[in-house]
């Protein structure tokens, strides 16, 4: 009898591996949804909230992924799909898949290696990794790690001699593109991180200290050295960094004289690919053209900085319709699906740049999240691909889907922008008695 139950569990288990069953959360999640869930039980609230998180009623973040919904698919039957190809090119740059590892900073935040791992994950599926200026690693140190191509984000700093530093450095490491934050003349407000205690380097509080104990694995990662910080600045910014995200921007780094002139200076000094990151509207997309970009990205931050932005996918339509012919557009923001890339391209965008799917990926598991995040939207995009009957991104049009007319202005009262001479300031009706 305890044979018979024996051979029955063995071919009990044979069966559920012959099925796909996995005791490996991780490699079994099918979707960026469920990487998400795996992260959320992982990390203490204070950590998860630095990827989930946006400003104030996060009211844009929701916009991202909602407005990504609304765009619907016009699939074409009958079609030859024998072969699907998901390889693209951008500005000179051949790639496998037309999505990019977008940045992502403070990495270090959610524990384990921070970026390192998701750099060697993307080396590992050749896919462009974007080093964020907000790293917990330096460049070099990341680029060390790196078997991929490196792209580089930069913040305008109010200091000259940082910015120029770190377009060298960025040089030095053979980073393919630059990618030019703009949205960020102040830092957003997330209520999340306030209410949380968030600091850098993260500290133990009577706030946070159970779920500091509950989650030791995370309490021992971020007390490991070297000391959380924004490394890439490490010999550049003096003082106490242990202060709210918020504050430190804004008494270190923040540049309230950054004019369109200075992204001229940067078009001077990079010889490769320029991108500025974080435009919304034509009349700025015809700006950086105006500037010598080579492309933008239509962001909003993943709705972490000006709340009540438009979503990018509803900015995207009329930015493309502006300069679309003259330069690349890169897609950013809610992009959580292979289905979501499928959309963008289809509605214009040449590229599309993953931010916090890639995150959720390394909150989960670290390089193996990043990996199962890339295999996801892999699969996914090639799905939708083929059901579509698009077997090419150049296939990729706006037939192929429908999305609200207003995206492209129709029934949107907005007024035309008007230049006035400074210190002038705009006149008042008389009051009436």
């Amino acid at each position: 009898m305890a044979q018979t139950r024996l051979s029955g569990a063995v071919e009990f288990a044979k069966m559920l591996a012959a099925g796909g069953f996995s005791l490996d959360p991780v490699a079994s999640a099918p979707s960026i949804e469920d990487l998400r869930r795996l992260a959320k039980r992982r990390l203490p609230t204070m950590a998860f909230d630095i990827v989930d998180g946006a400003s104030n009623h996060e009211i844009t973040r929701g916009a991202n992924e909602a407005d990504l919904r609304e765009v619907r698919f016009r699939p074409r039957w009958l079609t030859d799909i024998s072969r699907i190809d998901t390889a693209t090119s951008v500005d000179g740059m051949d790639l496998k898949r037309p999505y990019v590892l977008g940045p992502l900073g403070l990495q270090r935040m959610i524990g384990g290696e921070g970026e390192l791992g998701a750099v060697r994950a993307a080396g590992r599926a050749n896919i462009p990794f974007t080093i964020s200026t907000a790293s917990n690693w330096t460049m070099e140190e990341l680029a060390e790690q790196a078997t991929g191509p490196l792209w580089y984000q930069l913040y305008m700093y109010k200091s000259d001699a940082i910015v120029e530093n770190l377009i060298s450095r960025a040089e030095e490491i053979g980073a393919e593109a630059l990618v030019v934050t703009v949205d960020v003349p102040l830092n957003g407000k997330r209520y999340r991180d306030h209410r949380n205690g968030m600091s850098i380097p993260p500290k133990i509080t009577p706030q946070n200290a159970v779920q500091a104990i509950r989650h030791l694995d995370w309490t021992r990662a971020i007390m490991r050295p070297p000391t959380i910080g924004f490394r890439n600045l490490k010999d550049q910014v003096q003082g106490d960094n242990a202060v709210s995200h918020q504050e430190f921007v804004a008494k270190y780094l923040a540049n309230l004289t950054l004019t369109w002139e200075n992204i001229e200076d940067v078009r001077r000094r990079w010889d490769g690919p320029l991108y500025i990151k974080g435009i919304l509207t034509p009349e700025d997309a015809r700006r950086a053209r105006t500037v010598g970009a080579d492309g933008i990205y239509v962001s909003n931050h993943g709705g972490r900085q000006l709340d009540s932005s438009p979503s990018s996918i509803r900015a995207l339509p009329r930015i493309v319709d502006e300069v679309g012919a003259e330069m690349t557009v890169v897609f950013d923001s809610g992009v959580r699906t292979g289905d979501d890339i499928a959309k963008a391209l289809a509605v214009g965008a040449d590229l599309v740049s993953v931010g916090r799917a890639w995150g959720y990926g390394n909150a989960a598991a670290g390089e193996k999240g990043v990996l199962r995040a890339i295999e996801i939207l892999d699969e996914e995009l090639e799905l939708a691909m083929g059901q579509l009957g698009a077997t090419s991104i150049d296939a990729l049009d706006r037939g192929f889907v429908e999305y609200p007319e207003a995206w492209h202005g129709a029934g949107m009262h907005r007024e035309p922008e008007t230049v006035r001479p400074a210190g002038d300031a705009p006149a008042r009706e008389e009051t009436r008695a």
